[in-house]
């Protein structure tokens, strides 16, 4: 009669769980409604694999005690861009892309404590971006191998996906380290009052060897003085204020080996401000001698309350080449959003500008851009439209102060 009783209870459960659409799964009606013992739940649960769906972060597969977990999923973003150019000689172009479209698996393996992650971009075939282990042994220490992106400034830490705007700033896609190869420290202290980030890396990009014993150095301290600050420019509803203060620093070597190899261009500092990409080794000799030594400081403050987000960041870069004079340059951006309609509409502003004292690197520098867009989110961050409307002020080069409207249309999967 138990038994009879035991199935009939199971299989109104079963039509219960149809009928709600509930997450909860057998076992855990059964134990609610004292059909079964913690011990006989504990039992069921034993060895058991879960998998569900989970949006935003895909498909997730884990062992009942968590020490396994495999999460597979990703993110797209389709953009439409026109620009209006300033030249005459130019034709004004209207395109479409796919900017970005990212497979994502991450998780943990023999232990909660042990972790990997692998993504990569299929926009354009199929590029390797991060490929890493880490390994937690305690939370003010967490060693990290593999390729990933150095401690550098904030907003380039930050996700693509979880930006105000469909694009990083000026200043930002002027002087980020992009992805590198190396190994990493990082922890917090006091429940994230104080995080850390220290690394040493090959200096010459993803996917690429180093062809001499010169590293990248890297380092990042952010303080949280209100509680845990997320990395997300969003400025989502929240009674609790919150702040964050940050500063990093990199510094690298470069000589004419670097240059001659496989010399990736996901560095930015060393691609837009250095100008190294288009060199030849001989061309990098005549230009810096042996050597060209670069150190690159940011700092940021963000803040976000009751659905108002501020962010800005300073990035200060010197360049010491080994033949001729040292110089500098400069950015900075300043931007803020604000949600009309909780979690729905939101209307963001930035100004951002770049500087060089170089003479030779000046055409590059001395250029500003102002924006305003609004946001409308679906589910968040898992799915909304981005727009944006760019000018752009260039000093230095005639007949360049273009102006751009973007539209992008974004879903994790």
């Amino acid at each position: 009669m138990k038994k009879l009783s035991l199935t009939l209870t199971a299989a109104l459960a079963a039509l219960l769980l149809a009928a709600t659409g509930q997450a909860k799964t057998l076992e855990d009606i059964l134990k609610e409604k004292g059909v079964i013992t913690a011990e006989e739940y504990a039992e069921a649960n034993k060895n058991k694999s879960l998998v569900s769906y989970q949006p935003g972060k895909g498909i997730v597969a884990e062992s009942a005690d968590g020490n396994y977990r495999a999460q597979i999923g990703g993110y797209a973003q389709l953009l439409y861009t026109f620009t209006d150019f300033d030249s005459q000689a130019k034709d004004d172009t209207s395109d479409f892309n796919i900017r970005r479209f990212k497979l994502q698996l991450q998780g943990n393996l023999v232990s909660k404590k042990f972790g990997y992650k692998f993504q990569g971009d299929m926009k354009n075939g199929f590029t390797t971006e991060d490929a890493f282990i880490n390994y937690e042994f305690a939370a003010p220490f967490t060693l990290q191998f593999g390729q990933f992106k150095p401690a550098q400034a904030r907003q380039e830490l930050t996700s693509a996906s979880r930006q105000l705007f469909p694009e990083r700033s000026l200043a930002n896609d002027t002087f980020n380290l992009g992805r590198d190869l190396g190994i990493e420290a990082s922890g917090d202290i006091a429940g994230k009052l104080l995080e850390y980030r220290v690394g040493l890396f090959s200096g010459n990009g993803p996917n690429t060897s180093n062809p001499d014993n010169h590293h990248m150095l890297a380092g990042r301290l952010d303080f949280n003085p209100l509680g845990e600050y997320k990395m997300d420019e969003a400025g989502w509803p929240s009674d609790k204020p919150k702040l964050n203060l940050g500063v990093s620093s990199a510094w690298s070597k470069i000589s004419e080996a670097d240059v001659a190899g496989n010399f990736n261009r996901d560095n930015d500092v060393m691609d837009v401000a250095l100008n190294l990409d288009g060199l030849t080794a001989a061309n990098f000799t005549t230009s810096f001698g042996n050597d060209l030594t670069w150190l690159l400081w940011t700092t940021n403050l963000n803040a976000t309350w009751m659905g108002i987000s501020f962010a800005s960041e300073y990035y200060h870069l010197n360049a010491d080449p080994d033949l001729g004079d040292d110089w500098n340059a400069d950015g900075y951006y300043v931007q803020a959003g604000y949600q009309l309609i909780p979690s729905k509409l939101e209307l963001g502003v930035r100004y951002s500008a770049i500087e060089s004292d170089d003479s030779t690197a000046s055409a590059k520098f001395d250029k500003s851009q102002i924006q305003g867009g609004v946001n409308y989110y679906f589910v968040k961050h898992n799915a909304k439209l981005q727009a944006d409307f760019t000018h752009v002020d260039d000093d230095l080069v005639a007949d360049n102060d273009d102006n751009i409207f973007r539209l992008q249309a974004q879903f994790s999967y």
